[in-house]
């Protein structure tokens, strides 16, 4: 796990207080800060003003590599090629401002001028000459976010990631689901405790539980000197730019995951949920995301979540692999909450493992990161249960409302009072 450091989120105090350090384009203080940076991108808008054939040259340098053969590429196609990261930028954009109160939303929408300029030239050029600071603004951070979702597609770990995929659940196959002894169907009734925190949960639902279908894998294997025997009631392995976001919806009574695809007008959908990780989190290397590649595991308790750790010990080979470990379900734990978004409530064994891989033809092999989290039974329900603080959609809207929007809607620019409810308790 890539554990969240966003300082500039405090909850209690100023929502609106923001660090832009890692993306400088968002600080709507940049044209006035007379940093090093600033005097660079002046200078090469300057070149790209005054000569057409610098202007292709510095095009071509965000989509070809320096001596590629690439000196022949014309500056339409270039053009075109900058249009459509614009355009996808424009598309991210609107399904986040779809994502806000709808009282809210038009106090928001970009000015028409921005929306209508797919041009790199012509939005550095309202970036710097333009004297109102909203329109300023807003060009700059329609060139931020094309220039990340460039930056995304570009990155080796994603370009490589279903590979990688593939890779680890084949160790797994040899390692661990080569004991499987039974598979079978379970269900689930879960209601929230009295308490307001636990869940009471039973394989016999009730009437008026919540329910949640599991396809439960009982493995057998022999270690040192004792067999281990483990219900594993759900495992799962996503690379993430190749699945859509999930949201929980009731069917029948029942809660089950379905798709809900937040940036489906987009090229490439999943782009944007990494985009939105990388703005709330203070990230601007697209390979800082340790969960581009995900495992979930849902056992019984925390003794079968250690016959778990042990199981997978044997198969990924290396105990001193695990980095950014959290282990909020130990009894060592003081209920600290993840990071700045996360409920004190949500209990989870949570780490990277480093994967080693050798790609065929016999290259040096290098390492992948491959997020593990591990629920209890209990916990798990307490991420689908909608009352309970740890739901992951309760987790959502504060990733989204705390990380999201004081960033890409900043107060200088557009208020702080333009949110009805900016609470997401």
């Amino acid at each position: 796990m890539h554990r969240e450091t966003t300082p500039s989120i405090e909850v209690e105090n100023d929502k609106w207080a923001v660090d832009h350090t890692a993306h400088p384009l968002l600080d709507p203080n940049f044209p006035h800060k007379r940093s090093r940076l600033l005097h660079l991108t002046r200078l090469s808008y300057r070149r790209m003003r005054e000569d057409d054939e610098a202007y292709r040259q510095e095009l071509s340098r965000l989509f070809h590599a320096i001596d590629s053969q690439a000196d022949d590429v014309r500056i339409p196609q270039l053009l075109a090629t900058a249009e459509d990261h614009l355009r996808e930028a424009d598309l991210y954009l609107d399904a986040t401002i779809e994502s806000l109160p709808a009282a809210s939303q038009e106090h928001v929408r970009p000015l028409e001028e921005v929306v209508n300029c797919c041009d790199v030239r012509d939005l550095l050029g309202i970036s710097f000459d333009a004297s109102n600071p909203r329109r300023a603004f807003e060009a700059r951070r329609k060139l931020f976010l094309s220039q990340t979702l460039l930056h995304i597609d570009q990155t080796r770990l994603i370009q490589d990631g279903p590979r990688h995929r593939s890779h680890f659940e084949e160790i797994l196959n040899r390692g661990l689901w080569q004991y499987t002894t039974q598979i079978h169907d379970l269900t689930v009734g879960y209601r929230l405790g009295a308490d307001g925190n636990s869940i009471e949960y039973s394989s016999r639902p009730m009437k008026g539980d919540m329910r949640w279908d599991f396809r439960s894998t009982f493995l057998e294997k022999k270690h040192d000197d004792r067999t281990i025997g483990l219900d594993v009631f759900y495992y799962n392995c996503r690379f993430k730019m190749a699945v859509a976001p999930l949201g929980f919806e009731v069917i029948d009574g029942s809660h089950r995951v379905a798709e809900k695809a937040r940036f489906d007008r987009m090229r490439q959908q999943s782009s944007g949920s990494v985009l939105s990780k990388m703005i709330r989190k203070g990230i601007n290397n697209p390979d800082e995301i340790a969960d581009l590649i995900g495992a979930m595991f849902i056992v019984n308790d925390n003794e079968a979540l250690n016959d778990l750790l042990i199981l997978l010990d044997t198969c990924l080979g290396n105990t001193f692999g695990w980095r950014n470990v959290t282990d909020t379900l130990a009894d060592t734990w003081k209920g600290s909450p993840l990071n700045a978004f996360s409920s004190k409530g949500f209990k989870v064994f949570k780490g990277d493992v480093d994967i080693l891989f050798e790609e065929y033809g016999g290259s040096r092999p290098y390492r992948f990161p491959v997020e593990i989290q591990i629920f209890t039974l209990e916990s798990y329900l307490r991420t689908v249960c909608c009352d309970h603080e740890a739901s992951h959609l309760a987790l959502k809207r504060r990733q989204f409302m705390l990380g999201v929007v004081p960033r890409i809607f900043p107060g200088e620019i557009y208020g702080d009072r333009w949110l009805p409810v900016f609470s997401v308790d």
